[in-house]
């Protein structure tokens, strides 16, 4: 028969040590349970810390610092009921990031700004040219009320204190010298006032004169016109005076050109004197027969001008006419019997070559 423990009847004292053990065991099993179950678990929590504190060290206090924290701001939440732990935002994180260099950026940029514009301003607060980089006069240039002396070289800076001092010593002299600029100045601008106005007034003149141009070429151009017309009507009108038709002079014949001395040779109503007009066989070219036929006054040249088909219409017109009358065969039927027999020559010819510039300029565009 095995021997076993001999146990005996436990006295009152022994049974309250036991009843305490077995309540500092059920306080230990306690304590290894989960801290925090749901907020009102604080004082089970806070028993569990004194009984740990007990086991090491039975007399000191129950309830240690961290335990005083808990029951003072409460417990903290309770754990995710996932046994996995919690996923972060990494795009909300990621949008922080590039929110705070951006305001980092946006700072960097401001202060820059700043430094620039600082920059700037000391760079541009006084502009000196030294001396020996002046031309065209601004080595004799008066800045000297507008430059810093901390930016001047040796010389410069000597020769400004010179200034000043010489200045300071001689202000009468100083002030008749400003004066004098002054003045020179106000000479120098009457004089370019002066300039313009007279170039002003020579515009004026020469615009004058170019209308009084223009005024006598019209009543030129329509002398001759008026004068050249009379006579074709007079030498092809039914008119029965023979004798005035039979001592025609070459000069007599209304040549298509201007003659040379039409100006002067005008009265007071205009009338241009046949026997004042000098026409030579050498005066009849094609440009000058253009130029009387085809050209127009120079006061109906501001106007409207005629379209390309109108204007063709008429030079074709005008020279159409011109070459009726200036025919060889036909002139020479009509009118060439009435012309003087020591002219006769000199006319066939002068109409021979109205006649090719007619077909010179009727060939041409």
């Amino acid at each position: 028969m095995t021997k076993g423990k001999l146990k005996l009847k436990r006295t009152p004292a022994e049974q309250a040590a036991h009843d305490a053990r077995k309540a500092r065991r059920a306080a230990r099993k306690a304590s290894k349970r989960p801290r925090y179950h749901d907020l009102s678990d604080g004082e089970g929590t806070s028993s569990s810390h004194a009984h740990k504190r007990a086991k090491d060290s039975p007399l000191d206090d129950p309830y240690d610092d961290h335990v005083q924290d808990d029951e003072a701001y409460g417990p903290p939440p309770p754990p995710s009921s996932s046994s996995r732990s919690h996923k972060p935002d990494y795009d909300d994180i990621q949008a922080r990031l590039e929110e705070e260099r951006f305001r980092e950026k946006l700072w960097g940029a401001f202060g820059d700004d700043e430094h620039l514009d600082s920059v700037e301003a000391r760079l541009n607060d006084y502009a000196h040219v030294p001396r020996r980089w002046r031309s065209g006069g601004m080595d004799r240039m008066e800045d000297d009320l507008t430059i810093d002396p901390h930016y001047m070289e040796d010389e410069d800076y000597a020769e400004w204190v010179r200034v000043g001092m010489w200045k300071r010593k001689h202000a009468d002299e100083y002030a008749e010298q400003a004066r004098q600029e002054g003045a020179r100045a106000a000479r120098l601008e009457r004089e370019k006032a002066a300039r313009q106005e007279t170039k002003k007034l020579e515009a004026i003149a020469e615009e004058e004169r170019r209308r009084r141009r223009r005024e006598r070429h019209d009543k030129r151009w329509k002398v001759a016109k008026e004068h050249y017309e009379e006579q074709w009507k007079v030498l092809l009108g039914a008119q029965s005076v023979e004798d005035e038709r039979k001592d025609l002079r070459f000069e007599d014949v209304p040549w298509p050109v201007f003659p040379v001395d039409i100006g002067p040779s005008t009265d007071k109503k205009g009338k241009l004197p046949s026997t004042e007009s000098s026409i030579h066989l050498e005066d009849i070219t094609v440009d000058a027969v253009s130029q009387f036929l085809l050209s127009t006054s120079q006061s109906n040249e501001d106007r409207a001008t005629p379209t390309d088909d109108i204007a063709k219409k008429l030079r074709r017109d005008k020279l159409r006419e011109a070459m009726l009358r200036f025919h060889p065969d036909k002139f020479e039927g009509r009118i060439l019997s009435h012309v003087r027999e020591d002219d006769r020559d000199k006319v066939r010819e002068g109409v021979s070559k109205v006649a090719v510039a007619l077909n010179r300029l009727m060939e041409s565009k």
